[in-house]
């Protein structure tokens, strides 16, 4: 009883009450989804990813208080992802907004091949979507849902991304967030482009930096990440939405391309550009 206890106190420590509440109250039924699990870096690391990911069947055994932070991390994430398909080509989008509709962000590259696009969510659910537009500098797309096509079940199991909103622009802003993040513990989630399911993976912060390839300051993480999981995301250990997945670093003897280091635009862009972008299709 004393274990239980501490380990409960562990949780509302480190995500708070309100999520653990939010944990409970819905009793997500973890048999259910079908896992394809990847992790970053080492041997190591691969190990410590499934016992820190939490993915072990209800009555397994006891988990601590690390297990359980990343289990709500992956539920909340999860609910936020959908496979994004267009034409002959698929990837991962993020719900940002459930309004008229569902709303979702993606990569410009891949939803500029058509004015369409197909979502996939987890429930096995598809709809149709149309492009509303996407970014003229910057890697970042956008989808709408009509409100008429979207069925009760899919809004029981999604879940809008809530992002950190965290500025890049000047030295400021970027120590301010090393101090907070540097280092700090993230799982990346994307779909799987030829199931209904998610590729997830955790590993770290490394900061911010600038990539002249996405033309702007990206968030950079020592995480794994394959075709697919571009235009998933990165969430913190609170479920907070981090960046959204645009690309990754391959090492040069690499016999397939999967990156290690992975590249995701910041939020606070994604924000702006969505504005942008509605304020140009209402005029």
């Amino acid at each position: 009883m004393k274990k239980f206890l501490r380990v409960i106190l562990g949780i509302m420590t480190m995500i708070g009450v309100s999520m653990f509440l939010y944990f409970m109250g819905h009793r997500i039924q973890w048999e259910k989804y079908e896992f394809a699990v990847k992790l970053c870096v080492s041997e190591q690391t691969a190990v410590i990813m499934a016992e820190t990911a939490g993915l072990k069947t209800a009555g397994a055994g006891e988990f601590d208080a690390e297990d359980m932070v990343m289990q709500i991390v992956y539920q909340l994430a999860r609910r936020s992802i959908v496979k994004v398909v267009v034409k002959d080509a698929a990837g991962s989008g993020i719900v940002w907004k459930i309004e008229d509709g569902i709303v979702i962000v993606s990569n410009r590259h891949l939803l500029m091949k058509d004015v369409t696009a197909e979502i996939g969510f987890g429930n096995g659910e598809s709809v149709a979507a149309d492009i509303i537009g996407y970014s003229q500098q910057y890697d970042i797309g956008f989808v709408r849902i009509p409100e008429e096509t979207v069925t009760g079940n899919v809004l029981r199991d999604i879940y809008e991304a809530v992002p950190v909103l965290y500025e890049t622009e000047s030295e400021e802003a970027r120590a301010a967030f090393g101090s907070k993040y540097a280092t700090a513990r993230v799982m990346q989630v994307g779909a799987v482009s030829d199931r209904n399911t998610a590729n997830f993976s955790t590993g770290n912060v490394i900061g911010l930096k600038y990539m002249p390839l996405f033309n702007t300051i990206v968030l950079e993480t020592a995480c794994y990440s394959k075709a697919g999981m571009s235009g998933g995301g990165v969430f913190d250990e609170g479920g907070h939405f981090l960046g959204m997945i645009s690309g990754g670093e391959v090492p040069e003897d690499a016999d397939t391309r999967e990156a290690e280091i992975t590249y995701s635009i910041p939020p606070a862009l994604i924000a702006s550009e969505y504005e942008a972008i509605i304020s140009r299709t209402t005029q």
